[in-house]
């Protein structure tokens, strides 16, 4: 038995190509890797760091998005690594699932507050959006669980209607471009310029690796670069633009996590304190623009605020 287990994990080891992510290391420019490697950790980080330590701050009213937060991290992570190793399709493919993750999260984090609910003129005038209002509201009736447990939103989503699961049936699931439509209402994706076309470019582009378009399969990329077509190699082109694409995802990504997070950052004094020590590092090491500006915005925001007090 250890002997085929040995075996077996040798096969799977081979496969894995670990050996073309010192390839793709030293054909590539180290910088704009290491930068969009250290994207993804600063998304993750950054979310325990606007905790105010002071205060008893639960992570529940939060819950919804950042159960797809955790999520979106980890795919981020696995896309990087297939990239890394040659596999740029399956790269690109959860790469556009961890934009997705984004920005379901911030979507049903802020539909689960009345707040929100009560001003989404978007999903008022998108009849989808509606009919998902309309269930969320039937369930929820006098209750306000919501509040305390944001990710409560889930079952009531995953209930079933016609014998279906209510949020897989097309006609109530609103589409990702109403969402981000709603999200830049919400003025959760300020100071995104242009953010309902910039984030869904982003995200169109992307989909042409999901749904399997020719020039977008590994063999098709191999083939316009005259490489061998059944081997698995290194094309440093596609390795820049799976790169630059992860970081404007994840620039992105921080963006939507501290509007999310907006409300914790500005009870805490320690909390404010602890994104201007990072924000050295966002700016000019990692250089993620929108990060960079959301978070001087924010910062400018608690002064004024604190200032009126």
């Amino acid at each position: 038995m250890k002997r085929k287990i040995k075996k077996a994990f040798n096969h799977i080891l081979k496969g894995l190509e670990i050996p073309n992510i010192i390839i793709s290391i030293r054909k590539s420019r180290f910088e704009k890797l290491q930068r969009a490697h250290d994207s993804i950790h600063e998304f993750m980080d950054l979310a325990p760091l606007c905790i105010p330590s002071k205060r008893k701050v639960s992570w529940q009213p939060k819950s919804a998005f950042l159960t797809y937060h955790w999520e979106a991290f980890h795919l981020a992570h696995r896309s990087f690594f297939e990239a890394l190793c040659g596999y740029y399709t399956a790269g690109f493919i959860l790469l556009r699932s961890t934009l997705e993750l984004i920005i379901k999260g911030a979507f049903f984090e802020c539909l689960a507050h009345r707040k929100f609910r009560e001003k989404s003129k978007i999903l008022d005038k998108d009849e989808r959006g509606t009919q998902l209002k309309k269930m969320i509201s039937s369930v929820i009736g006098n209750k306000n669980n919501l509040e305390e447990t944001s990710a409560a939103i889930y079952d009531m989503v995953m209930v079933r209607v016609n014998g279906k699961v209510f949020i897989e049936q097309p006609k109530y699931r609103p589409s990702i471009k109403t969402m981000i439509q709603q999200l830049d209402n919400w003025k959760i994706l300020k100071p995104i310029l242009d953010p309902v076309d910039n984030i869904y470019e982003i995200y169109s582009d992307l989909c042409g690796d999901v749904h399997i378009i020719p020039n977008k399969t590994d063999i098709g990329r191999r083939l316009s670069k005259e490489k061998e077509l059944f081997e698995t190699v290194i094309i440093p082109e596609e390795l820049n633009r799976f790169s630059i694409s992860l970081r404007k995802v994840m620039d992105m990504g921080i963006v939507i996590e501290l509007s999310i997070l907006s409300d914790w950052i500005k009870q805490g004094k320690g909390v404010k304190e602890k994104l201007k020590e990072r924000l050295p590092v966002i700016e000019k090491d990692i250089q993620l623009n929108y990060s960079s500006l959301k978070i001087r915005n924010l910062l400018k925001r608690v002064r004024s605020q604190e200032g009126a007090k």
